[in-house]
């Protein structure tokens, strides 16, 4: 396959993943909008300290094999490879599963939260949510790895779209917002078990499952590429999450609501743009690096920067733009904050996105431990400029730390893997890309000057300039080969 013909897959299954990102990311702030009505800031607060924990917990007991199965799912790709490579992922991960149930089961009953009932059921969920959390995550990732595209992309869109609704039901159902998150957590758990049985179902995987077949060399092969990420993974923790661990017991459940609130508006429509763009193009990437082309991989890693420019940084300029306004739409009066914690959120995961990118080089070559470095610099920079200064100014000063930490991680990235893989940048095409941001700031900027804030206003400035970024790209030339690209696949389609 030569360079235009993956470039071309590259592209498409990348304008797959936007338009399905792009709904997901609308539901996840209609969800957003739902949950700080239904629920009270300090009851927000304790459903964000349950979510961060188990997405820390899963990261760190259950991320090395996620990214096990995300590297070499491919690889072993004949019947008698793929009963090891399944067997050995489901027995890695059922025993993971069993330790973490039987260590949480054991610190409620240890701890004696029994005779707070309301505390003790959401221990026990949270226990529950983990599993289904985490098996989800193996499912998906595994669907994505393998170019299951329009599954991958339905059930994204499912899960998102169900777990709102059940949540909506449940909380008019049984009226379980006054004092506690119980709702959304039940919802989480059974559109996530219900999504990762249709995954096995659909891909038939179970025939691979067997106890019989557990692979020593899998599971080595596992251990050399991942057990260094284990380290990564708790700094990356510390780094992404540490926030609310500093703002609740300085600032109390309340305050840490408010931020969590503000704080997933942004980091909900960058990870969608991050996942959306790396799915698209990373198959590709990883395929060239097989095949030991180092200046195509260099080439197609080049180009998967260029699109996350391409949609991150308008998301960025529009984000910093309209923050007050979706602060104030989006969020319960109760948790309004002028937009401050979404413009820098949104400043901070825009740069580590980047640093995503650059961290490709280490990863391709299964050489983590500059990462490891990386992350423990970026996350006690983090921990420490919270501890200094949350308790001054607020959880205000938690949103910059984040931005800060992002850019020396950046920096420490780009700088390092460089070494290995050299990202490309092309100047004229970024100041394009700039240009267009430029010009559609100012035209959403115009609208809402004059305009009174409400979800058509904030709706129709969104339209008009999404529709004048799109302009100026086109006119400037920067997606030429994109468009080339568009128009003969709906040719194509038309023929057929």
């Amino acid at each position: 396959m030569n360079a235009h013909e993956v470039k071309k897959i590259m592209v498409k299954d990348t304008l797959l993943y936007l338009p399905a990102r792009i709904i997901e990311g609308v539901i996840g702030l209609v969800t957003i909008t739902l949950y700080t009505r239904f629920f009270a800031p300090d009851v927000y607060g304790y459903y964000g300290l349950i979510t961060t924990t188990i997405n820390i917990s899963s990261f760190l007991l259950i991320g090395w094999l996620i990214q096990s199965v995300y590297r070499y799912v491919n690889s072993f790709d004949n019947g008698n490879k793929r009963v090891l490579f399944y067997s050995t992922s489901f027995t890695l991960w059922l025993c993971t599963n069993a330790l973490v149930v039987i260590a949480g089961l054991a610190g409620i009953i240890l701890t004696g939260h029994a005779r707070e009932a309301y505390l003790t059921d959401l221990l026990i969920l949270s226990v529950v949510m983990f599993v289904t959390f985490n098996t989800n995550q193996v499912l998906t990732t595994m669907l994505a790895a393998i170019r299951r595209t329009k599954l991958y992309l339905a059930l994204s869109i499912f899960s998102v779209s169900m777990k709102l609704l059940l949540t909506v039901f449940l909380v008019h159902t049984f009226r379980t917002n006054s004092y506690t998150p119980a709702s959304a957590i039940i919802s989480n758990i059974v559109v996530d078990a219900v999504v990762s049985a249709i995954i096995v179902l659909r891909t038939k995987i179970y025939r691979y499952f067997t106890f019989k077949f557990f692979s020593k060399r899998v599971f080595r092969k596992f251990m050399a590429y991942s057990l260094p990420l284990v380290g990564v993974n708790i700094t990356m923790s510390i780094l992404n999450l540490s926030d609310r661990y500093v703002i609740t017991p300085i600032l109390g459940t309340e305050q840490m609501g408010i931020y969590h609130a503000n704080y997933t508006i942004s980091s909900t429509v960058f990870n969608l743009i991050l996942v959306a763009v790396m799915r698209g193009v990373y198959p590709s990437i990883l395929k060239n690096w097989r095949q030991n082309n180092k200046a195509q991989t260099e080439y197609f890693l080049s180009q998967a920067v260029r699109y996350y420019l391409l949609v991150s940084m308008p998301a960025l300029t529009g984000l910093s733009i309209l923050s007050s306004a979706v602060s104030k739409l989006f969020l319960d009066e109760a948790y309004f904050e002028q937009g401050f914690v979404i413009i820098w959120v949104a400043v901070g995961m825009f740069l580590y996105g980047l640093a995503e990118y650059s961290n490709k080089a280490w990863e391709l070559t299964s050489n983590t431990k500059p990462l490891f470095y990386n992350t423990v610099i970026s996350a006690v920079l983090n921990v420490g400029l919270n501890i200094i200064f949350v308790r001054t100014y607020g959880y205000r000063a938690a949103a910059v730390n984040t931005a800060l930490a992002y850019l020396i991680y950046l920096i420490l990235s780009l700088t390092r893997s460089r070494k290995i893989l050299k990202i490309s940048f092309n100047p004229l095409s970024v100041a394009r890309i700039i240009l267009s941001c430029v010009i559609m700031g100012l035209v959403v900027w115009s609208e809402i000057r004059f305009m009174q804030i409400s979800v058509i206003t904030l709706a129709l400035a969104v339209i008009t300039g999404c529709v004048a970024y799109f302009a100026c790209l086109v006119l400037t030339g920067e997606l030429k080969a994109e468009m080339n690209y568009l128009i003969n696949w709906v040719k194509s389609m038309k023929k057929q």
